[in-house]
């Protein structure tokens, strides 16, 4: 083998390394929910494309109010579904659309759209 062809072997293997970190494993950014006045946690999720946050945080045994706002006209986000709550709800697009629920248990739930090609994370500390 020639100095040329083990150096595109190994860049090729480098840059699939990086690929794969950068899809799978680089960490994704957490919105860690503060307590409101009234003694919940509130944040604001936007759907387009995906969830914006798709990662939050929030406390165990405080009432947590996600509030979501589609601004995409695709079939696929048209609910959302919290599986572990036994919790969804039907996400009209362009109107807000609130989901309460208060986790008691510390872990990690996903929720995602009816199809579940949109995904997102609550992490309960």
């Amino acid at each position: 083998m020639s100095n040329l062809q083990i150096f595109v072997i190994l860049s090729g293997i480098v840059l699939t390394v990086l690929i794969a970190w950068y899809f799978w494993f680089a960490p994704k950014a957490q919105t860690r929910v503060a307590v409101s006045a009234s003694g919940a946690q509130e944040v604001a999720i936007m759907v387009k494309g995906g969830y914006t946050p798709d990662v939050i945080v929030v406390q165990k045994g405080r009432p947590v109010r996600l509030t979501f706002t589609r601004q995409e006209s695709s079939a696929c986000s048209e609910q959302v579904l919290f599986p572990d709550f036994n919790k969804s709800s039907p996400l009209p697009e362009g109107e807000p659309t609130t989901i309460e629920f208060t986790p008691e248990k510390s872990g990690e739930y996903g929720f995602q759209c009816q199809m579940g090609m949109l995904r997102g994370k609550l992490i309960v500390e």
